[in-house]
């Protein structure tokens, strides 16, 4: 029965989901969740597979924006990320993204990170939880161009945007979402340099809003997890802190032992989609289990051992396929940058939150919550 293992979107936030993992591993590459109704893609093979199918889409027949979003601003935006879209509208928009990318090296982003990871200060766990936002998001504010006197401002309605678009999301939160993205979006237009061609100028803005957001929750989890890795390791701290090439290691080690993204989902239109003998019937989704293809031992030997030295190493929590982030590189540059100058002190707060971990409500992201209790 489906109730005698861990829900797999409750794992998400568990302490350790990945024993959870395992079993729903355990019961095959393609399992059909009777509770939640849809397949869960298990294992790596699987994660592949639906991830490369070209009938599986990204979001709902019918539902190109969440019900709760649209027809507000926050919705318009959801509507035209690339990320949320297939065909030639998800294309055009990820190569004038990739386009926009490529001519900043990643030691530019890792010296960015660094600098306003010196400038904000972590003196407790509640600091550390804004740190680990606002770090990489005040870098990739500068990147885009947004003056100095508002890059604080853009992080903190970046941060609304982000949690006003989750499924979790209050009525308040939706709200405040809409009002973020208008702000955003007037702020990132001055910025954003020539419209490329074969998209609307909205649809660049709001591409370049989405790099905001997305920092919010994959590059957040990404550093946070790794803090806790530094913290549950024995001897890592102290062999990272001058080791740079060790200290990437053990980032790009997170990114797969322990997720920021853990999982992904994909939905069948008209023609329903065959993937690894099953039928797909249209209307039905897939919940695609990120963090369990990458403990799966059939592509990482030794899944649940934490290595510096790994190869093969696939982070499956960046996806895979033509939808595959285009931030990966990125999101590690920013991680190290942050990382190679954190106090002592965020290693033993992330050493207290071990002994009773929590994490960010998120139906998808594992983003550690060292101080819930100054947030209630």
């Amino acid at each position: 029965m489906d109730e005698e293992i861990l829900d797999p979107v409750a794992a998400v936030t568990a302490p350790d989901p990945y024993a959870a993992y395992a079993a729903w591993r355990a019961r095959g590459p393609l399992v059909w969740h009777e509770r939640l109704q849809l397949w869960l893609a298990t294992d790596a093979a699987a994660v592949e597979a639906v991830l490369s199918h070209p009938a599986l889409h990204v979001r709902p027949a019918g539902e190109p924006v969440p019900r709760d979003l649209a027809g507000s601003a926050a919705g318009a935006v959801f509507g035209q990320l690339a990320r949320m879209n297939d065909g030639p509208a998800h294309q055009d928009a990820r190569q004038a993204l990739q386009a926009r990318l490529a001519h900043i090296e990643l030691p530019r982003w890792s010296a960015l990170a660094q600098r306003h990871a010196r400038r904000l200060p972590v003196p407790g766990a509640g600091a550390l939880d804004e740190w680990v936002v606002r770090v990489p998001l005040l870098a990739v504010a500068e990147v885009l161009g947004i003056a100095q006197s508002l890059q604080d401002e853009v992080v903190t309605q970046a941060h609304r945007f982000a949690a006003g678009i989750s499924p979790l999301a209050s009525m308040s939160q939706r709200e405040a979402a809409a009002e973020a993205a208008q702000r955003l979006a007037g702020w990132l237009d001055p910025v954003a340099g020539p419209t490329p061609e074969g998209l609307s100028r909205a649809c660049w803005v709001a591409n370049l809003l989405g790099l905001l957001s997305q920092t919010c929750d994959a590059t957040a989890g990404l550093i946070g997890n790794t803090l806790v890795a530094l913290a549950r390791e024995p001897g890592l701290w102290p062999r990272l802190r001058d080791d740079a090439g060790a200290l990437r290691e053990a980032i790009e080690e997170v990114a797969r032992h322990d997720a920021p993204v853990q999982n992904t989902r994909r939905y069948a239109h008209a023609e329903g989609a065959l993937v690894l003998g099953q039928q797909i019937v249209p209307g039905q989704a897939v919940l695609v289990l990120l963090a369990a293809a990458g403990r799966d031992p059939a592509r990482h030997p030794e899944p649940d051992r934490f290595m510096l030295r790994r190869a093969p190493r696939v982070p499956y929590g960046f996806g895979h396929g033509p939808h595959r982030c285009l931030g990966e590189r990125i999101a590690c540059a920013l991680a190290q940058g942050a990382l190679s100058v954190v106090p002592p002190g965020a290693v033993e707060v992330a050493r207290a939150f071990l002994q009773r971990p929590r994490y960010r409500p998120s139906v998808n992201a594992r983003i550690p919550w060292f101080a819930p209790e100054e947030a209630a």
